[in-house]
């Protein structure tokens, strides 16, 4: 909780000295459940969790639930405050526009070679960087990198993103305000956004996918997933349209540790976000670079506690084994789909 906060306070302070629009909104968000099944097996645990945490939330019905968000599709939500939502493309490009003049920014520039005794030395096509230090931010693909051998399981996360409800749209919608929702159960339900200028976001869809690539043909089927979907929690708006699609690479340790500490006398680590990459990037990205620097921060030890990711089994067992374990989860929380 002291390293979420701390990440949600530094963003929205940076978000204001630098003028970022990235729609920040402290709007927070509610965890759903679709079925009685997920009311009782996780929103009431995690009711009993926040009161004995002494933290605010909102036990919402289905019919208070339809009043905020529009969708008749779930039974019930457990509303917390104090989270933000936002765009985080937008917030990405406002933090680079914004870094100061004494760092030079490279984008598609992928790293083919990379060398690390003495110095730092890593080569692209177009060129090379040299270094004295180092904070690997590389996630998943850390392993790449020779970091992390057989401690990640590689998953891909699929979004789609609706066009702009007309005015007529949005008037028969009859929500205004922005909305966030996360499932009781993520492998078979549905994160869901609300933005700012009207549009409708879906993150439905999470597979092993140890080569982290995605081909064209699965996207397509995957944008007509997300407006059947779609059709099915908002069928009073059946004319839109998917207008994006796309598909974002995440890594889990096997006991939800993050790969965060000193890897080697001059390289740091912050990675494996363990799917909740903003609030757990900002704040590993910021306590790494404290440890590079020499920075006292108390908040290091919080993140030294949380261990280091445990050793997997070596593939082609751990490929069987997160498929079937995949499979099972499917089937087994299906009542939430």
């Amino acid at each position: 909780m002291r390293l979420a906060r701390m990440a949600i306070a530094d963003l929205e302070n940076t978000i204001k000295i630098h003028g970022i629009d990235c729609e920040w909104s402290l709007d927070g968000k509610y965890h759903t459940a679709v079925s009685a099944r997920g009311v009782k097996e996780v929103l009431e645990p995690f009711a009993r969790e926040l009161e004995a945490l002494g933290e605010p939330y909102e036990w919402v019905d289905k019919p208070g639930l339809v009043k905020k968000i529009g969708s008749t599709h779930f039974t019930a939500a457990v509303y917390t405050p104090g989270g933000a939502l936002l765009n985080p493309a937008a917030l990405t490009r406002g933090l680079a526009d914004s870094l100061p003049g004494n760092v030079t920014l490279y984008e598609n520039s992928p790293i083919h070679e990379a060398t690390f005794e003495n110095s730092i030395h890593l080569k692209s096509v177009n060129g090379s960087v040299r270094g004295s230090r180092l904070i690997m931010a590389t996630n998943g693909f850390s392993e790449q990198f020779g970091y992390y051998p057989n401690r990640f399981l590689h998953l891909v996360a699929h979004c789609s993103l609706t066009r702009q409800l007309n005015e007529d749209e949005r008037k028969h919608y009859g929500i205004e305000k922005p909305w966030g929702i996360t499932p009781a159960n993520a492998f078979v339900g549905i994160t869901m956004r609300y933005t700012n200028d009207h549009r409708i976001v879906i993150r439905h869809g999470l597979n092993y996918c140890p080569g982290q690539r995605v081909s064209e043909s699965m996207q397509a089927s995957v944008k007509r997933r997300h407006k059947e979907l779609f059709d099915k929690r908002f069928p009073l708006l059946p004319a839109v349209e998917m207008e994006h699609t796309w598909s974002g690479f995440v890594c889990l340790s096997q006991n939800s540790a993050p790969g965060f500490g000193q890897l080697a006398p001059n390289i740091w680590s912050a990675v494996c976000q363990n799917a909740m990459g903003v609030t757990k990037g900002t704040f590993g990205g910021i306590l790494a670079a404290d440890m590079a620097c020499g920075i006292h921060n108390p908040l290091i030890a919080d993140m030294l506690s949380l261990g280091e990711p445990s050793l997997l089994p070596p593939r082609p067992f751990l490929d069987f084994g997160a498929r079937a374990r995949f499979m099972w989860e499917h089937w087994r929380n299906q009542h939430e789909a």
